[in-house]
């Protein structure tokens, strides 16, 4: 009975102190932690614009992700769908640092700065909506055909479908792809310091540039819990918002 009670606890509890000990040394053996106490306000300035940048471009991303994913599976728009997700994965094969250089290259061609900020939030939006759009897609296209005429039978309307069955069924996949999206810009986030876009690329690169492992890992290791901290936000809303029959299903599968 007891190991029953503390096997989940210390399942959940190693990962946590395994990482804060992994922290603690990088911040310590590299110097890290006394150059960002020496710069403790540039070091918020710069955390605050990640921040920014990350949700910003997260919520663009997911806005417009799930919504094209969604639309392409609809009567009409269907057609478009296997050419749209082709030009997705194909999209979504480019290098993160590759966005960056067409955002800086592209915008001027249309009248928009190619340095900034708006541009690094273009570049990570772009790069982000890949797999949000593919993960939407084949949520609602895996989402089995009796269901849905099931529902047609008991007199549901399309609309009534789309959200109570087919989303409904279909948030496992979404959640994943946007997990996977936000892991990407979180991490894409650094190389908006080099078309102006600010924040922890900036300790990063400058540490690159001046052969500073801690001023490098200053920026760097924030980079990586901010990303673990989205991440487990992320887990937390997904057990919330999807219904316990899909997820008992789920693990079921599994």
């Amino acid at each position: 009975m007891e190991t029953r009670v503390f096997y989940p606890f210390i399942k959940k509890i190693i990962p946590v102190v395994v990482t804060i000990i992994i922290v603690l040394w990088l911040y310590i053996a590299y110097g890290a932690l006394e150059y960002s106490f020496n710069n403790l306000a540039e070091f918020f300035r710069l955390t605050l614009e990640h921040f920014f940048l990350v949700i910003v471009s997260m919520t663009a991303a997911v806005s417009i992700g799930v919504s094209l994913g969604t639309i392409i599976t609809r009567k009409g728009f269907d057609r478009f769908g296997p050419a749209i997700m082709a030009m997705v994965n194909v999209w979504q094969s480019v290098p993160s640092l590759g966005v960056i250089a067409l955002a800086y290259g592209f915008l001027p061609i249309i009248g928009l700065s190619g340095i900034g900020v708006i541009p690094g939030l273009i570049a990570l939006f772009f790069h982000a909506v890949a797999p949000i759009v593919r993960n939407t897609y084949a949520g609602i296209q895996g989402v089995s055909e009796d269901v849905i005429e099931a529902a047609t039978g008991m007199g549901m309307t399309q609309k009534q479908i789309l959200f109570k069955i087919e989303l409904s069924n279909a948030l496992p996949v979404i959640m994943g792809g946007i997990r996977t999206a936000t892991a990407i810009i979180v991490g894409t986030a650094p190389l908006a310091f080099l078309i102006g876009g600010g924040g922890l690329g900036f300790w990063i690169f400058t540490g690159i540039a001046l052969m500073d492992m801690g001023i490098m890992m200053a920026g760097a290791v924030p980079v990586a819990l901010i990303a673990m901290l989205f991440d487990y936000t992320l887990a937390r809303l997904e057990k919330i918002i999807i219904s316990k029959g899909i997820q008992a299903e789920e693990y079921q599968e599994v």
